[in-house]
């Protein structure tokens, strides 16, 4: 895993062709991409099976982005003893406001998985991206998540899935990201 700047970030999305809003963050609707909104399972219990999905969701990846954007909404939740446990085990000693985000390679999609969970627990919203882009995925502090997939059979696989598990479909506001 490597943190990046979110300048380092954002020219990573640029790079690799994920469109930034006017706030600089990614696009999650639009840009070729179906999407759909999901309620995060109140469960904590629920989380860790979500996160392994979410990342098997978005695969074949090579590299992941994981770009937590928005902190301290929830400030009860947030554990930063163990996040920064968790990064210094990368021997990265810097603040999350100096490099928020992770890069994280194929072979490190337990440590993805890991900070996802940590993320998804503090009540974070966190992007995920893939360097190949088949899809995208953001997670809300608002209890809710998107999954977006440039194939529309891979979201209906997805999300029938995640239906499955019990996850429960959110009607998509005019704006996937509302």
């Amino acid at each position: 895993m490597k943190t990046l700047t979110s300048l380092e970030a954002a020219d990573w999305c640029k790079s690799h062709k994920i469109g930034l809003d006017s706030r600089g963050k990614p696009v999650t609707a639009g840009d070729s991409l179906e999407s759909a909104r999901f309620k995060t399972p109140s469960n904590a219990s629920k989380h860790l099976w979500l996160c392994r999905y979410m990342e098997i969701a978005l695969r074949p990846w090579k590299r992941c982005l994981f770009w937590p954007t928005e902190r301290g909404v929830w400030e009860s939740s947030e554990n930063w003893h163990l996040y920064y446990r968790l990064r210094q085990s990368y021997d990265d000693h810097r603040l999350i406001e100096e490099a928020p985000a992770h890069l994280f390679l194929d072979y490190e999609k337990d440590d993805l998985i890991t900070f996802l969970q940590v993320g998804l627990t503090m009540g974070w919203d966190i992007y995920l991206l893939t360097q190949d882009d088949y899809g995208r995925i953001f997670v809300s502090h608002d209890e809710r998540f998107v999954v977006a997939m440039r194939d529309k059979s891979a979201l209906e696989k997805i999300t029938a899935e995640l239906l499955k598990s019990g996850i429960e479909f959110l009607p998509n506001p005019t704006s996937a990201m509302a």
